[in-house]
């Protein structure tokens, strides 16, 4: 028998896309998780000047602890950041609405779209300036 969680291993990747900050995440978010989605996703959110997406897509299952992890994260943003998550599957999209974090950080469900949410932020503080 398999000690591999039905949704497969865990897995994030951080990349850049148009400036953004895109965060990959696969596998469960779940407290066993948690402190790898940290590790990546605080700095990521520090440094993400071009705003942050969080992409779920492939997530299998979402805990409070990871919504919670996901609001602290969007509160490390620079100012004039936006963070916005990708996610599709019910098993993310209704803990998200339950939890009413997309109230907080708007949601899509592709990373073309997130990506430009969150980067007409950053281009409207540039104008700003």
């Amino acid at each position: 028998m398999s000690e591999e969680p039905t949704g497969g291993p865990f897995e994030i990747v951080a990349a850049e896309h148009d400036s953004a900050t895109v965060l990959t995440v696969r596998g469960e978010l779940d407290l066993d998780t948690i402190p790898e989605l940290s590790a990546t996703a605080f700095p990521a959110a520090d440094s993400a000047a071009g705003g942050l997406v969080v992409d779920l897509t492939d997530v299998s299952f979402l805990s409070s602890s990871a919504i919670t992890v996901l609001v602290r994260v969007c509160d490390r943003l620079p100012d004039a950041s936006r963070m916005a998550l990708v996610a599709v599957d019910g098993v993310v999209v209704r803990p998200v609405q339950l939890s009413g974090i997309d109230r907080v950080m708007a949601t899509f469900t592709t990373v073309p779209d997130a990506v430009a949410h969150v980067r007409s932020a950053a281009l409207d503080a540039e104008v700003d300036r």
